[in-house]
């Protein structure tokens, strides 16, 4: 089944403390032994119930989000992108107001105030901080949501940006 190749894999086995490594030994090392090994029972207990924990919650969010996914996507969809083409920046930045949520901290601009190239850079720069992962940690599903999706859609526009002013 290998082909002729030697399998150098060996079974890796982690730390192995039984209570068979007290037999023959004195009552004192006999109960360390024993100590030793109901610790490390009951460390591994916690540990893989926090695992546990942490997958289930993972879980949970990754439905949330897959609800928030369904409900926005049309909306999110419509911001970013016309007849199956993505907006220009220009167009994000100044219809980003629409797509983000109350007290986002972010403040209107009109097309006007993005025709200069220096001016584009300057407002991409802000609105990326409003919807920065880094800075969306604290806040709600959906919330997060939008932000994902207008950060990815804000940097593949300055993507081409870029590249259109070479």
């Amino acid at each position: 089944p290998n082909n002729g190749v030697a399998s150098t894999t060996k079974a890796v086995k982690g730390i192995s403390l039984s209570t068979t490594n007290a037999i023959g030994k004195s009552a004192s090392v006999q109960a360390a032994v024993h100590a030793r090994v109901a610790e490390m029972e009951s460390s591994q207990q916690k540990a893989l119930s926090e695992l546990r924990d942490r997958e289930a919650a993972k879980a949970n969010a990754d439905a949330a989000e897959d609800l928030v996914r369904q409900r926005l996507e049309p909306k999110l969809k419509a911001w970013s992108e016309e007849h199956g083409q993505k907006k220009q920046l220009r167009a994000l930045l100044a219809n980003l107001h629409t797509i983000l949520w109350e007290g986002s901290g972010w403040k209107q601009v009109s097309l006007a105030d993005v025709l200069e190239d220096g001016k584009v850079k300057r407002v991409y720069h802000k609105a990326s901080r409003v919807v920065h992962p880094d800075k969306t940690m604290g806040l709600d599903v959906e919330k997060k949501f939008v932000a994902k999706r207008v950060f990815d859609a804000l940097t593949q526009a300055k993507v081409a940006f870029d590249e259109g002013k070479r």
